[in-house]
């Protein structure tokens, strides 16, 4: 089997596949008796027309930069035009191609077998094989043609690399590859900006058009992580001017990110569900998901992306912290009640002796709702590496209502420091 170049029957071609472009006819626009006469042999172009009105208005050059109809001035010919060239790829496109290879010879080969790859730094994908099952033959001056498809995922090079395994005229066995190589960009570019109000996240996402076209934005969904809700944020758009047509609020849903660093801004509220009665949530991650992106461009072509996972604020990690695990389901005025309240090590050492107490100086009225009821300091002799412990303290209420529980806190018994203190958690207490 050789593959010697310029010694084969066989050549391959490969032609993009895409949406036709609109022609656009600029031409210079001339009147006819120019071919006849000059503008200024006026006496020859009046006996070539009868009326000398209509030699003024046919025949001055100012009045041939005026259109008869307004739609001329698009230069906008009617006709739709095949891509001349092989173009940009961006990604999230769909990459389609007409791929012929051709017998320029005056003999006919045998036993044709045709390979299609796309090679990219990271993969080899076969787009199309036939040399299980070849072709008989391809005649002298014939053809087999082929369409491949593959959805661009990667930026960077890609490589077309097509195959012919084939027996020539002289039964000799050859091996024939031909590369066609191409880049694929980022037809947008994503910036996040993130924002916490309260137990609230905003996340403004802008999305900037990179290509030379204008884009069409189908639909720009957020897909949340777990445990947040989105809301989307968009302007009030009910009120209408007394101009608008009837095309007006479907212009209005067009979401058009102009070519060449044109901007879409996109507004969007988080929330996570509301902890359980007499628990803390702790978040475990600050990724906040992903947006997804499909759009068209100017003749419907479509493309879709995927950002990768969106991070929130980094989440401040302490060494000791304190959750509260379990609280009873009633609260009766004046009756001790049990509040289970779990420690964790997050360091990769022993810590310890802790002191765990409820502070009675941070009511804002001097006196507490809900009192320590017995010891006010408990310790917890040593904690593991990674390791947790419950602690139970008793506890009573001294006004029925909605109370807060707070002031628990958590101190490192040797030097006095403050590891973590206890968010404040609402209860209800019931009256006897």
């Amino acid at each position: 089997m050789t593959s010697t170049p310029g010694a084969h029957s066989l050549a391959f071609r490969v032609m993009r596949l895409c949406r036709p472009s609109l022609h656009v006819d600029l031409g210079l626009r001339v009147d006819p008796v120019d071919l006849i006469c000059g503008e200024d042999d006026v006496q020859k172009i009046v006996e070539i027309h009868d009326d000398v009105e209509d030699v003024r208005e046919k025949t001055s050059f100012y009045r041939r930069a005026e259109l008869e109809d307004p739609v001329d001035a698009l230069g906008l010919s009617g006709i739709l035009v095949l891509p001349q060239t092989f173009g940009s790829i961006y990604l999230g496109e769909t990459f389609c191609s007409y791929i012929s290879v051709g017998n320029h010879t005056n003999h006919d080969v045998r036993d044709v077998g045709v390979k299609a790859e796309l090679q990219t730094e990271r993969q080899k994908l076969i787009l199309a094989d036939s040399t299980k099952n070849p072709l008989d033959f391809i005649r002298a001056g014939g053809r087999y043609d082929f369409i491949i498809e593959h959805d661009i995922k990667e930026l960077g090079a890609h490589t077309l690399v097509c195959i012919a395994v084939y027996t020539d005229s002289d039964n000799e066995r050859k091996y024939l590859p031909q590369y066609f190589k191409f880049m694929a960009t980022n037809p947008l570019s994503v910036r996040t900006k993130v924002r916490m109000v309260k137990d609230t996240t905003y996340l403004e996402a802008c999305i900037e058009n990179n290509t030379r076209s204008h884009l069409f934005l189908d639909n720009v969904k957020f897909d949340p992580a777990p445990p947040f809700s989105v809301k989307v944020l968009e302007p009030d758009t009910e009120t209408k001017d007394e101009h608008d047509g009837l095309l007006s609020g479907l212009f209005n849903q067009v979401k058009l990110v102009r070519a060449n660093g044109g901007t879409r801004h996109f507004l969007y509220q988080l929330t996570a569900p509301a902890a359980e009665a007499g628990f803390s949530r702790v978040p475990v991650t600050n990724a906040l998901g992903k947006l997804e992106l499909l759009w068209r461009t100017t003749l419907g072509e479509p493309g879709r992306l995927q950002t990768q996972q969106i991070l929130g604020n980094p989440i401040p990690r302490r060494e000791i912290s304190l959750e509260i695990a379990e609280l009873p389901s009633r609260i009766v005025l004046e009756r001790p009640f049990l509040v289970r309240v779990s420690v964790n090590n997050a360091t990769d050492h022993r810590v310890g002796p802790l002191q765990i107490s409820m502070s009675q100086d941070d009511a804002p009225s001097g006196t507490k709702a809900i009192a320590v009821n017995g010891l006010w300091n408990l310790i917890v002799p040593q904690l593991e590496p990674f390791g947790s412990t419950d602690v139970n303290l008793s506890l009573v209420a001294t006004a029925i209502g909605v109370q807060k529980i707070f002031g628990i806190k958590v101190v490192d018994v040797r030097d006095g420091k403050t590891y973590d203190t206890l968010s404040p958690v609402e209860v209800f207490v019931e009256p006897e």
